[in-house]
């Protein structure tokens, strides 16, 4: 129970076996044969679970299972703790029951994420318009969400949405299948692959291009390391809170670190760098690469001031441009590992968990280079 001033409200029990058995029944539903949308709002629940803001995917489903288990639920509460009459854990419903749910039927389908309750947009205590998101889509998409949920009151309706966003879900796993078995046309060479990577630059998809780049330069690099080698790829702009990362891209050898990257396509701080810098010491590891990207900019200090205090610390720091970095990497990868570059891009897209957005970026701009039919 919660006090509020002199109001009281008591937090709304979503019961989780309750919860599985309405979430068995969704998908039983959504999976039939000739399937057709039941719910008067599955135009508003495609446009979410189509659209490219991986976190509200996972508040709609949350919110709509909460529903359709206790109708007496808020679907616009994401925390227990929340003013509004209705409120309950979404954050727990979501994270112990809705995401093994996913990995195991879903395959994907909402973004792969193991903690989406820790991301930004699901930290208020509810929605609102006024919730500090970016402007354009992500502000489209509150919107949305905050217009069409309330209108949801009853049990049935709450599951007749639901049905419909697990049919979504199926939908964007079966577009995930199609687009990993998407095959590369020919092996490139060095030059294609140096051309192709700078024009795949040209737009930053929120920093995920850089880190890709990065990303399928060092994976086909430690193919030729004697040893057990690791190449972790982290969610771009994820909470750190829900992972265990050093960097932007983690290389190991033998379960010991050997290359931290940190992969900046935008304007950045001292501030920033220092974090990433700490970091890496809290690891125990003391080498940093800064890999900067065509819109990187760094602010309000100089990089060998930056060099210089991370050295006081214990912790060898270079910054590096995307060009250089390119070219160091494509002269140091091994022959036979050319022929997996396409490949090995898009199991990164789906290690770090893209979106789709960037994922359409990538395939387009590799069958303009004839990378891929």
């Amino acid at each position: 129970m919660y006090t509020l001033g002199v109001i009281q409200l008591s937090e709304v029990r979503v019961d989780k076996n309750q919860a599985t058995e309405v979430l068995v029944k969704a998908i039983e539903r959504a999976t039939t044969k000739g399937y057709s949308w039941q719910s008067p709002f599955s135009k508003n629940i495609q446009t979410v679970l189509f659209g490219t803001h991986l976190t509200f995917r996972y508040i709609l489903v949350t919110a709509l299972l909460a529903k359709a288990t206790n109708p007496k639920v808020n679907a616009l509460c994401l925390q227990a703790g929340s003013q509004l009459d209705g409120a309950y854990d979404a954050r727990s419903l979501c994270h112990n029951l809705l995401v093994p749910f996913e990995r195991k039927y879903f395959n994907g389908g909402l973004g792969s994420s193991n903690e989406p309750f820790l991301n930004k947009p699901a930290r208020a205590p509810e929605l609102n318009p006024s919730n500090p998101v970016r402007r354009g889509n992500d502000q489209m998409l509150l919107d949305l969400l905050c217009t069409f949920l309330p209108q949801i009151q009853t049990q049935q309706e709450a599951f007749d949405a639901l049905t419909d966003a697990i049919a979504c879900c199926f939908i964007k796993f079966l577009e995930i299948r199609k687009s990993s078995t998407v095959q590369a046309a020919k092996i490139p060479t060095l030059t294609e692959m140096d051309l192709f990577l700078n024009d795949l630059l040209e737009q930053a998809c929120g920093g995920e291009t850089l880190v890709l780049t990065v990303g399928v330069l060092v994976k086909l690099h430690t193919m030729a390391l004697a040893g057990k080698t690791k190449v972790e790829v982290h969610v771009v702009n994820q909470s750190g809170a829900s992972s265990k990362e050093v960097s932007d891209i983690d290389v190991y050898l033998n379960n010991k670190m050997l290359y931290a990257f940190e992969a900046k396509d935008k304007l950045y701080k001292q501030e920033d760098v220092a974090h990433a810098v700490r970091k890496v010491i809290d690891s125990g590891f003391n080498r940093l690469i800064f890999v900067s990207g065509p819109r990187a900019m760094l602010q309000e200090a100089s990089k060998q001031e930056l060099i210089d205090a991370a050295a006081l610390k214990g912790v060898y720091l270079t910054f590096m441009s995307h060009k250089k970095f390119i070219k160091f990497y494509l002269s140091q990868i091994p022959p036979t590992s050319i022929e997996l570059f396409f490949s090995t891009l898009m199991e990164l897209t789906r290690e770090a968990r893209m979106k789709d957005d960037t994922i359409t970026y990538l395939q387009n701009t590799a069958r303009k280079h004839g990378f891929i039919e």
